[in-house]
């Protein structure tokens, strides 16, 4: 990523208009706008991996500065998995990188904990689809405590279902971090998402 670009979103960041969230377990970056918006496109849709690497560690960032205490309030990072075919297309999964990127700057492990059982795109399904949300199985582990780690919260159906499959596998505390919101419905999403989680945790 070009100076630029970090200098830009640095400075969008500092004046976002971000809603404040009354969760205490779920962080959010920023806003889905402007130059985020771009970064975040780019490493979604022209496979920059730097884009990813860098969002991880503005995520880390936020996990430390919103208080989550490694070894303490979790234990290991795990992510939201793309479907196979955008990650054969891609070469990676944005998720995983910057996953990756959070477990090193908080020194915890990256595990996978959760597999994608659907083929459908979030992006190309409707409204109602969304809200649905995708399909995932969760995978046991010897951690209970995690942070989930995904790009962009649009509608919170997939954080609420990635959510639903780990609590079945046994994980009692999740700690959903993203990059961004969609602007406008941030609170209201992740209020949906939530919803959406109690009900299937």
């Amino acid at each position: 990523m070009c100076r630029s670009c970090r200098c830009s979103i640095i400075e969008e960041l500092r004046t976002s208009r971000l809603s404040p969230f009354t969760e205490t377990t779920c962080t959010i970056v920023g806003e889905f706008d402007g130059r985020v918006r771009d970064v975040v496109s780019g490493m979604k849709f022209k496979n920059h991996r730097g884009a990813a690497r860098y969002l991880g560690g503005l995520v880390a960032r936020k996990l430390i500065s919103d208080g989550v205490v490694a070894g303490v309030d979790v234990q290991a990072v795990t992510w939201v998995p793309t479907t196979t075919h955008r990650r054969r297309d891609r070469g990676f999964d944005p998720s995983e990188l910057m996953a990756q990127l959070v477990g090193a700057q908080l020194g915890l492990p990256v595990v996978r904990m959760l597999e994608r059982v659907d083929s459908g795109e979030q992006k190309s399904r409707s409204r109602i689809e969304r809200l649905n949300g995708p399909g995932f199985r969760g995978r046991r582990t010897r951690f209970d405590r995690v942070v989930l780690i995904d790009d962009v919260v649009t509608t919170g159906a997939t954080m609420a279902a990635a959510s639903g499959a780990l609590r079945t596998a046994g994980i009692s505390h999740i700690h959903r971090a993203a990059v961004a919101a969609t602007p406008r419905r941030n609170v209201e999403t992740l209020r949906a998402g939530r919803e959406q989680y109690s009900t299937a945790a």
